[in-house]
């Protein structure tokens, strides 16, 4: 008896004290709660008598706060209706229980508590391996000592209280010792919490290694215990996150984000197991570690993304250009040439024809020479705006911005400009304006052409209805192409409703 009441003291102080550490150590989680409640409320059953209800219920909660606290771990929320109804039903069948010992007509109730108690440590013993089974790897590293000690917590209450019913007299102690398993596995993986973040302080020796230098991911992977986790870096000229080959991030909607930073500076981009959002110092600890290595992955991933870019950009314009050169042969081919033969077929008859009737001849293919200056000029005309050569950039987009109503145009100069800057300057501002009447529906346009250090700014605002994606127009995509083969840069920025910014910056050195 004595034995018995020490077990029962040690255990429920080993519930009270894993509780408040557990609170301390994560503050929002209603784990720490449930486990101190359970450990007074299994202590106050043993040392209280059943007298009244009232005396009575706080005694026998603790068999459904501990499967409260099992089914809702790690988090201490019950997520999913299943896990609600379980609970539920523990806590119903608690309440029953206590009624029917108050009450003479309650003993059918009371014999059938083993069933009952079997029905509900079944569901949640289904609860938890199904928990288990569809975890991560990091959250099975998280689940699987509180795991096991709640599967066995369960198997031997559910058997303990039928067995006791029916005179069998099982070990006292097993029952203890089973349930103080809970608040053991909770409290090592406190422990393991703090090691781990402990452990973050490895990190520098692993990227400082010759053969760690180009994996800060697996580096990080393995600090976090998350062998799923991705990296995207910020390329801020581009403004979006890819990863270290180049390529776009993707969001997977089973990832948790967490954005590192180095001051104010955003560097990247961590997508990983939600898991890690009960452990937010170990990330936390984890991410000012390796900001500064990011930092100078992120300079590799940018470069990388803007030689992919280029190459495909490149690979486009080759593209067009080939589909151009072979639009220019077959217009001078099926135009310019057959008109030349024609001239020469007529000088020819002119020739042979008496004087008083060449003229007739001579005339006709002067006028078939002049179609076919007109025919090579307007071909030129699409291969380069004569307006640039005859006016410059700044009276070419004048002209363009002339048959646009609502227009606003700013051009501040102050060194001549390379031929193909102009070009693509112009190309610039008139696909954005075409883009204007168009789609934008805008009432007011704000055009401004700038060259500072070197650099010729393009900005075409306006007040448009916004929604323009590059990847879904081939007129802005086409533009894009051609900025970047310059070795310039192209942003656009439109929000639904909120208007169309556009802007390019062209090297002009």
């Amino acid at each position: 008896m004595v034995l018995g009441h020490v077990l029962n003291v040690v255990s429920g102080l080993l519930f009270v004290g894993t509780g408040v550490v557990s609170r301390r150590a994560q503050p929002g989680n209603p784990t720490g709660v449930l486990m101190a409640l359970a450990g007074v409320s299994w202590m106050l059953n043993f040392w209280l008598d059943d007298n009244g209800f009232l005396l009575t219920l706080p005694q026998k909660a603790w068999a459904p706060m501990l499967g409260h606290l099992v089914v809702a771990f790690p988090t201490g929320k019950l997520r999913t209706p299943a896990r609600r109804v379980v609970v539920a039903t523990a806590y119903a069948e608690m309440l029953v229980l206590v009624v029917a010992h108050q009450t003479s007509w309650g003993r059918p109730v009371v014999d059938a508590e083993p069933l009952m108690t079997a029905v509900v440590g079944a569901c949640m013993l289904v609860l938890l391996v199904r928990q288990w089974t569809c975890s991560s790897p990091a959250q099975r590293r998280t689940l699987t000592a509180m795991g096991v000690a709640s599967v066995v917590a369960v198997l031997v209450f559910t058997a303990w209280e039928p067995a006791y019913r029916a005179g069998m007299e099982p070990p006292y102690f097993a029952l203890v010792l089973s349930m103080s398993g809970i608040p053991i596995a909770h409290l090592a993986g406190l422990v393991r919490r703090r090691m781990d973040r402990g452990a973050v302080a490895d990190l520098v020796v692993r990227l400082s290694a010759a053969h760690h230098r180009a994996s800060v991911r697996d580096a990080l992977a393995t600090a976090l215990h998350d062998p799923g986790l991705r990296v995207g870096y910020w390329l801020a000229e581009q403004q979006r996150y890819v990863e270290a080959d180049g390529n776009p991030m993707t969001h997977d909607p089973d990832s948790v984000l967490t954005q590192v930073n180095r001051g104010d500076k955003r560097v990247a981009l961590l997508a990983h197991d939600p898991v890690l959002l009960d452990n937010p110092e170990l990330v936390d600890a984890a991410c000012a570690t390796v900001a500064l290595t990011l930092d100078n992955e992120r300079l590799t991933a940018e470069l990388r993304a803007q030689l992919r870019q280029l190459a495909e950009s490149r690979d486009r314009v080759l593209r067009a250009a080939e589909t151009e050169r072979r639009r220019i042969e077959r217009d001078l081919h099926d135009g310019v040439q057959q008109r030349l033969l024609s001239v020469a077929m007529t000088l020819g008859l002119a020739e042979a024809t008496p004087p008083d009737k060449s003229q007739r001849l001579t005339s006709e293919a002067k006028t078939t020479v002049l179609a076919t200056i007109d025919e090579l000029r307007a071909l030129c005309h699409g291969i380069h705006p004569p307006v640039l050569t005859e006016r410059g950039l700044h009276g070419a987009v004048r002209e363009l911005t002339a048959v646009t109503t609502g227009v606003d145009l700013t051009i501040a100069l102050t060194d001549p400009l390379p031929p193909q800057v102009e070009t693509t300057a112009y190309y610039v501002v008139a696909e954005a304006l075409a883009n204007v009447v168009k789609h934008a529906a805008a009432t007011r346009t704000e055009i401004a052409i700038a060259s500072r250090a070197g650099t010729l700014v393009v900005r075409v605002d306006d007040d448009g209805r916004g929604g323009a994606d590059a990847a879904r127009g081939s007129g802005l995509r086409g533009l894009t192409d051609r900025v970047e083969a310059s070795g310039g840069t192209l942003h656009v920025t439109s929000e639904p409703g909120r208007g169309t910014s556009l802007r390019a910056e062209l090297p002009c050195g």
